[in-house]
């Protein structure tokens, strides 16, 4: 078993590509699909066994805007085993946590209330309707693009405990990204 971080700038297009098509047999046609130029400073993380990748998922830049001040975050996303129920995603998620706990950031994904179990057991804190805390607000227009489905928070609380502070209010925390069509990413 062996596990890769990869720098987006530094991962050849055909790897979006079959991360995109992993993505889609697994989610559909309206998932959120991966590039590379907004992609370039994340960091992949690949779980390959005999050189085949099994497992894969992300990091990413988030700024976050809660009451009036910034947060630098990773953004947890794009977690998909390509092979179920052999530990491959619980290698991923602790590698991640890891990754997170060495640099001090908070980490910050979302899933489906029926997954936090499998991140709770890999290490993850979890948190239902976290999503709601969230919102993206186009820095141009001011619009707001709320999630409309009720989605579990995962994160690795930081060094900043972002997170922590959210909880203990009812304020909501505000991000932009660009390349994605619906919150989360």
């Amino acid at each position: 078993m062996k596990i890769k971080k990869i720098r987006g700038k530094n991962l050849p297009q055909k790897i979006f590509y079959w991360i995109n098509k992993k993505r889609i047999e697994e989610y559909g046609s309206k998932v959120n699909l991966f590039d590379k130029k907004p992609h370039k400073d994340s960091i992949f993380f690949f779980v390959k066994d005999d050189d085949k990748i099994v497992s894969f998922g992300f990091l990413r830049k988030v700024t976050i805007n809660y009451l009036g001040k910034k947060y630098k975050v990773k953004g947890i996303g794009g977690i998909l085993s390509v092979e179920k129920g052999k530990g491959y995603g619980k290698i991923l998620i602790q590698e991640i946590i890891k990754y997170l706990k060495k640099s001090g950031k908070t980490g910050l994904g979302f899933c489906g209330n029926d997954k936090i179990k499998f991140y709770e057991k890999a290490g993850l804190n979890t948190k239902k309707n976290l999503n709601k805390r969230f919102v993206m607000k186009n820095p141009k227009t001011g619009e707001l693009i709320r999630d409309p489905d009720k989605c579990s928070g995962i994160y690795s609380e930081g060094k900043d405990k972002l997170i922590e502070g959210i909880l203990k209010t009812k304020s909501i925390g505000y991000y932009w990204l660009p390349d994605i069509k619906e919150p989360h990413w």
